[in-house]
């Protein structure tokens, strides 16, 4: 048997019992729950999956686009969660929601928002210490913040390779090889880094 037709077979033998919807983002959160099912017979120990949701340029009508692409990703992730969770897999499991570029906090003439470049990101998983704010949260969300320039782009305060790193050793990676899997990790000041137990509360 084919290494296709080995996966087909195994991932036509997955239950889903949750309903994940007809969209993009539905059907590929179903997909991942299906891959995580067969780790065993895929003989993996951890997995990383990337799925994008297109939609949320919205240069003009923000409180609608918004409160669209939110349902989506809502039902989504709910289901996702649920059948993480009957699996009995969800404390190792981590979600990090990312952009390629924030948005600006003033509105445009036609209600919407333009590009920025700093942005508020979600991290989430069973294992993760939620419920924080990590970072610097600007003091002021206008220009009187040293963060925030001309109509309301806020510059970044934090890494990238801040967080990856510690979502890499969290995954098992050891700290004296962090620099390797985020190169750019040493630009930026340790005291600015995320110990691992900043983000997790098991490690």
């Amino acid at each position: 048997m084919t290494s296709n037709a080995f996966l087909t077979s195994a991932l036509a033998n997955v239950t889903i019992s949750s309903s994940f919807g007809d969209d993009h983002l539905g059907k590929g959160m179903e997909m991942m729950v299906k891959l995580i099912a067969t780790r065993e017979v895929r003989k993996v120990d951890r997995d990383f999956f990337f799925i994008s949701m297109n939609g949320w340029d919205a240069h003009k009508l923000l409180d609608n686009n918004l409160n669209r692409n939110l349902e989506t990703f809502d039902k989504a992730l709910e289901s996702f969660v649920t059948e993480l969770r009957l699996m009995g897999v969800w404390e190792n499991i981590t979600i990090l929601q990312t952009s390629e570029f924030g948005r600006t906090l003033e509105a445009n003439s036609v209600r919407g928002t333009d590009h920025g470049w700093g942005g508020n990101y979600m991290m989430m998983g069973g294992s993760v210490r939620g419920r924080q704010i990590v970072g610097k949260y600007p003091e002021f969300l206008n220009s009187n913040a040293p963060e925030i320039l001309d109509r309301g782009r806020v510059l970044p305060t934090t890494s990238w390779d801040v967080i990856l790193s510690a979502i890499a050793e969290w995954t098992g990676v050891p700290p004296e090889a962090l620099s390797d899997v985020c190169p750019n990790l040493d630009n930026f000041p340790k005291s600015d880094w995320f110990d691992v137990r900043d983000l997790f509360h098991t490690v």
